[in-house]
């Protein structure tokens, strides 16, 4: 498998506020160019990284993030992540922009194409082996039961609001037990909130409308318990759970607020 890591925060040192924006909006069209999720890679973008113009010690903070070495790190959790989910995608193309505070995360815009957003603090390395393991697993899964047919894989399938729960759900479980640390919690979802969802979650729902209107850091979540669900009761591995189905993963997770 070909690795390449693009760190984009060198270059956004020592630019003023409009170049800055400038250099932002042309990698916006980089990336997304002959891609189908365009949105994706301009929201992620402009979400985390551009609200920086703001920020009048950015440089000083974007300087943080270099003295990680992110770029060596990344490339070493992909031979790792790799080498536990062997797929067919021939290469890992990851793209590493900074995060304000509220934005970090990633996004795996087609199987492969991976942007990691990067939020500055002393985690900062350790984010960014979990975010590469996140979006590697939606890889994976994407080579298996991909959403566009421009991907390359086969004809595009259409996702179901249960095949989202499980999609997010070993992704985050996968870095969750990999890079585990004690530090980084999982989102808080009470009994509450889990039983409101599951009234009111369209688990019918297609497509990335579907996704919109029924997956959020909640769903992220609750999809997580049904992964650790079936981990726990079948004795497996989430490794070999990447090679199931979304029926066997959701059906026979034995999670007791899924009702057939």
């Amino acid at each position: 498998m070909n690795i390449t890591v693009n760190n984009y925060i060198p270059d956004l040192i020592n630019l003023n506020d409009f170049d800055y924006t400038e250099y932002l909006n042309s990698l916006i069209e980089e990336l997304s160019y002959d891609q189908p999720h365009k949105w994706m890679i301009k929201g992620s973008i402009k979400n985390a990284s551009i609200p920086f113009v703001s920020i009048q010690n950015r440089d000083q903070l974007f300087q943080r993030l270099i003295e990680f070495d992110l770029s060596h790190i990344a490339h070493e959790t992909v031979k790792k992540v790799s080498a536990l989910l062997p797929c067919s995608v021939g290469e890992v193309n990851l793209h590493i922009i900074p995060a304000i505070e509220s934005k970090g995360g990633g996004a795996c815009y087609s199987p492969g194409n991976i942007l990691l957003a990067i939020r500055i603090d002393e985690l900062s390395p350790v984010r960014l082996q979990r975010n590469i393991a996140h979006e590697y697993s939606h890889t994976v899964r994407l080579v298996q039961k991909p959403t566009e047919t421009e991907f390359g894989f086969g004809e595009a399938v259409q996702y179901k609001v249960r095949d989202y729960l499980i999609f997010e759900g070993l992704a985050n479980v996968f870095p969750e037990l990999l890079f585990s640390h004690p530090n980084i919690h999982a989102p808080e979802v009470t009994e509450q909130q889990e039983v409101d969802f599951w009234n009111t979650v369209d688990l019918e729902a297609e497509g990335i409308e579907g996704y919109i209107n029924n997956i959020g850091l909640r769903a992220y979540e609750i999809g997580s318990r049904i992964i650790r669900h079936y981990l726990n009761k079948h004795g497996t591995t989430i490794e070999k759970m990447h090679y199931s189905t979304d029926d066997e993963l959701f059906w026979n997770s034995g999670y007791p607020y899924i009702k057939r």
